[in-house]
Formats: structure tokens, C-alpha cells, sequence
């Protein structure tokens, strides 16, 4: 198996003291805190899989269809445009995984990945828990707009919450998680590279299968 994809990510001291903050949270003592920094990636890289996913689906179906090569390659980065939070975006190079060699693989990977998140988030037992889970990582709602979301009562169903109470949901969320990941072995497929010319924290990124 090799490394396909590597995402380069320098923490931040409060995602440092976040990480630490969820850690706590965590009753299970095999999660430790590079499950939940993988978990995190993950997370905050679900709206892209789906993006992707979408992508090649979309050109499979232009394949089948007819379209040339070279209509496709014209195509590519014009699909599966999504809201982000404030504005419509295509992550043209992120969408350019589709015409790598090994597409498909990836792209089972992807769709393996994205649907263990998704059930990760959905059966959260914590309604507030879920809500959230759902607004920041499944919708890629930015944080500060989630959490006025939910300080005015984003569901007739769900009580309104703090922002202390919001940031609270937020970790235990990523805590519960994370645990599913770890547990399904989602989490097998994340790496953390602390190898020669690497930063101190690693790089975090996918093994893609081979």
C-alpha cells in the first residue's frame, strides 16, 4: 500500500488544547490523541470525499454516454459545485483524483471512508451531539454560523444551546466518533507521516489502496 495523497497540516495550539480537551472526553483508553487528530481530518475532509465522489460518479456517466476523453478532461472541475459555508466552490484539484491511474480504487476508498462517517455522525445518541455533528462535518457549515444556528433553535425538535454548550456537543461529538472510526477501523486508512523532512506534528493524509 502506498501513500497517494498527503495533506500537510500544522496544528495550532488551540487545536492542540481542542485535541487535549476531547481526549478527556473519551471513556474508551484505546482512542488516544492520534485518533482523534485523525478523526478530526477526516471530519473537516467529508464535504471534499462527497465533492469527489460526486465528481466521478458525474464522469462515469458521461463515459457511458459518449462523451471523448477530451470532453471529459474539459469537464472535469465543473461539477459537483457545493455550498461551503458562504460561498459556491469546485475543488478542482482535489476532483483531479478521478483521473489518476488508480480512479477507481480511490474512489471505493472515498465512498468507504465517507459512509462510515456518516453513520459515525447520524447515530450519535446525543441529540444536540448529532445536530451538530451534522451542521459542522456533514453540511460544512462554518463553526461560528453553526453555532448561531443552534443558539437560536435551528430545530422546532432541539432546544437552543450556548456557545459553551455548542463548543461542548462539538468535542464529545468528535470523542463518540472518533470511537466508531477507531472500532470499524476507518481510522486504519489515515496516516500520520513523521518521517525525514517532515514537520514535528507529521503530515496527515490517506493510504489509498495499491
Amino acid at each position: 500500500m502506498s501513500t497517494e495523497e498527503v495533506v500537510v497540516i500544522t496544528p495550532k495550539q488551540e487545536d492542540v488544547d481542542d485535541t487535549k480537551k476531547i481526549i478527556q472526553l473519551n471513556f474508551f483508553s484505546d482512542v488516544d490523541e492520534e485518533d482523534i487528530r485523525k478523526t478530526k481530518w477526516l471530519l473537516c475532509k467529508y464535504v471534499d470525499m462527497i465533492d469527489i465522489i460526486q465528481n466521478y460518479e458525474y464522469a462515469l456517466k458521461q463515459i457511458e454516454n459518449g462523451m471523448s476523453a477530451y470532453e471529459l478532461l474539459s469537464a472535469e472541475g465543473t461539477v459537483a459545485k457545493r455550498e461551503s459555508g458562504h460561498e459556491l466552490t469546485a475543488d478542482v484539484t482535489a476532483n483531479a483524483v478521478i483521473m489518476k491511474d488508480k480512479r477507481h480504487a480511490n474512489y471505493k476508498l472515498y465512498v468507504f471512508i465517507s459512509n462510515n462517517v456518516r453513520f459515525a455522525i447520524n447515530n450519535l445518541k446525543d441529540v444536540h451531539e448529532g445536530v451538530v455533528a451534522k451542521l459542522l462535518f456533514l453540511d460544512g457549515k462554518k463553526y461560528l454560523k453553526a453555532q448561531e444556528y443552534m443558539e437560536k433553535g435551528y430545530r422546532k425538535d432541539v432546544p437552543g444551546i450556548a456557545a459553551t454548550t455548542f463548543a461542548d456537543k462539538r468535542r464529545r461529538a468528535i470523542a463518540n466518533i472518533a470511537n466508531s472510526l477507531k472500532f470499524n477501523r476507518t481510522l486504519d486508512f489515515v496516516t500520520i507521516d513523521y518521517g525525514r523532512g517532515r514537520n514535528n506534528e507529521g503530515e496527515i493524509g490517506l493510504i489509498m489502496p495499491s
